[in-house]
């Protein structure tokens, strides 16, 4: 996506985690390292015609449907940013680029009540195999995210806030027309992804999706099984894929962006675990990677890695611990603050950010950055995360629980507390939170059982709510306005705890309703501030990560702003010419 249409808003990047060292530091120049003051351009460079790219990713996926709760995570994100339709993303100074390959300009706001927003599709967009991209397209789309039984029966969306207020949409030439019911509003409406899979090829495949909601929901699971090849809305088309594994993708001759193409083949690659990647990366058959994790061995490789550049920042990813609210034991609110209370974050990051010569500050706002306008510290007076295990046991005490003489905590009805701990088992930093985590509450008289989960299993673990207590991060960007309803809100197939707070789903409900961009942030900072009290996630840190790079790459550089990290912009990513 080339950097031509640019929204109003800007947000500024953030620098959360300090960083000690870039690249290999004095010993040996990189470009990587103008990254800190040029995030945009750094890494620049002219392209070869032709070449090829392997780019190694560090965690997998089980479907191919990211409007599906179950398939969705940001390795299916970053696979299939070759060729997916998305409206745009934040580049890595935070400001929002349209995706020019589909839309001609800006969505435009039409209408304020009910809210109509305006798309102009650009001349010439289409899927790679000679269909337009048109109004079914966003009607399909519309339907798979809606929630409504009536459209799509049994789906799962990842989030379906805003296709539960789709009221229509209507096309007319290359415009399409959203509008919502009287009772929806967006702050944050200009970014709404409105495109997913090819309505044709539903068709094509049988389904009668618009006039079948059980048509439509099978269209759903058969895009979550079969690979997308064949066609594409990006600069890339895929030739061949499996699920978890890799993805291969040539140039889409019929994309409609103005970026050209250089590059003759790109491979995402999965590779579980960072030393894999880095041998890989030490021994010239990979090209690069953005590993959602960082340890100090991946650092001390790299340093001893000719013809490697590396940078280390902070992602757009941040660490948390969750509860299951459904479980008979953590069903209490009151165990549930204590389990918080008891767990010491600073503990957490000193000792894992150590693995990675980091200082790192703690995270105190579910939806804003330390460092952003608009971030409160609703977690500190709390005491969740300070680690205070009189405070923990001194709640506890007054609701009735006890402890038996070896020390072991004891609900009012005498049920002694023991729960499980699940953490994807490849992430070395998880492994030692989950270690420091399960002692802090041994202190308190839990018994923690620590159950690790293989990468491709996260999903449906959380889908499932196969847990009690459970370490994974959200991949976000600088938007804030879906993210609150996709975590809290009590019907969202993403709220893997199952948290039911009915006054929470009415601040929800307002967020989702206003067009004023400070309410709109005013009213966050009240949900994660009743997200705190029902005492259900608890913030660790804004993850660590390392983008690491062939030198004879251009144009190739992190962001911090997108899920998809460096893969943000790869029609712009070629073999240097030089």
């Amino acid at each position: 996506m080339e950097r031509h249409h640019k929204a109003a808003v800007t947000i500024a990047a953030c620098t959360a985690l300090a960083l000690t060292g870039c690249g290999a530091g004095d010993q040996r120049p990189s470009d990587l390292e103008d990254c800190e003051f040029e995030p945009a351009t750094c890494n620049s460079g002219e392209r070869a015609d032709g070449g090829e790219i392997t780019w190694a990713l560090d965690g997998s996926w089980t479907g191919w449907n990211p409007t599906m709760a179950s398939d969705n995570n940001a390795y299916l994100s970053s696979a299939l940013t070759g060729m997916w339709p998305a409206t745009g993303q934040f580049d890595p100074e935070g400001e929002y680029v349209l995706n020019e390959g589909l839309f001609a300009s800006e969505p435009r706001l039409t209408s304020e009540s009910p809210m109509t927003v305006e798309y102009t599709l650009k001349d010439g967009a289409n899927w790679g195999d000679g269909h337009e991209v048109g109004v079914d397209d966003f009607i399909y789309h519309w339907y798979s995210i809606s929630a409504d039984d009536d459209r799509c029966a049994g789906c799962t969306p990842a989030s379906a806030d805003r296709g539960s207020a789709v009221e229509s949409i209507t096309g007319s030439g290359r415009t399409v027309t959203v509008t919502y019911d009287d009772t929806y509003s967006s702050a944050e409406w200009q970014y709404a992804e409105v495109l997913s899979f090819p309505a044709h090829i539903a068709e094509d495949q049988g389904f009668d999706w618009k006039n079948d909601p059980r048509d439509m929901a099978d269209s759903q699971t058969w895009f979550s099984e079969n690979a997308p090849i064949g066609w594409s809305a990006g600069p890339y088309t895929v030739t061949d894929a499996e699920a978890g594994q890799y993805v291969v993708y040539e140039p889409n001759p019929d994309w409609a962006g103005e970026t050209e193409v250089t590059l003759d083949k790109l491979i995402f690659q999965v590779m579980e675990g960072l030393d894999a990647i880095v041998t890989e990366m030490r021994q010239g058959t990979i090209d690069g990677a953005s590993p959602v994790s960082v340890d100090v061995d991946t650092i001390t490789r790299l340093e001893d890695t000719d013809d490697v550049d590396y940078r280390v920042a902070a992602g757009p990813s941040w660490e948390h611990i969750d509860l299951n609210t459904r479980g008979d034991l953590l069903s209490d609110p009151v165990l549930r603050s204590a389990v918080l209370i008891a767990i010491d974050v600073e503990d957490i990051i000193s000792r894992t950010a150590s693995l990675v010569q980091f200082d790192a500050e703690r995270r105190l706002n579910h939806l804003f950055r330390n460092d952003s306008p608009n971030f409160t510290d609703h977690l500190s007076a709390t005491g969740q995360g300070s680690g205070d295990i009189e405070l923990a046991a001194g709640i506890l005490e007054d609701a009735g629980y006890t402890w038996d003489d070896g020390g072991r905590l004891l609900t009012p009805d005498g049920e002694e507390v023991a729960l499980d701990y699940r953490y994807t088992e490849s992430k070395s930093i998880r492994k030692t939170t989950a270690q420091l985590a399960q002692a802090n509450l041994t202190d308190l008289g839990i018994d923690v059982t620590l159950d690790p989960i293989a990468d491709a299993d996260l999903g449906s673990v959380l889908f499932g709510g196969e847990f009690d207590i459970v370490n994974f991060g959200w991949s976000t960007d600088p938007t804030f306005v879906d993210g609150a309803s996709q975590y809290w809100d009590s019907e969202s197939s993403s709220n893997f705890g199952g948290l039911d707070d009915p006054e929470l789903d009415a601040v929800l409900d307002e967020l989702g309703d206003t067009l004023d961009r400070a309410r709109a942030a005013e009213l966050a900072n009240q949900a994660v501030e009743m997200a705190v009290d029902d005492a259900y996630v608890l913030p660790i840190v804004d993850s660590p990560v390392a983008i690491m790079v062939s030198d004879r790459l251009v144009n190739v550089r992190d962001n911090w702003a997108s899920q998809q990290r460096a893969m943000y912009n790869v029609a712009e990513w070629g073999v240097s010419e030089s």
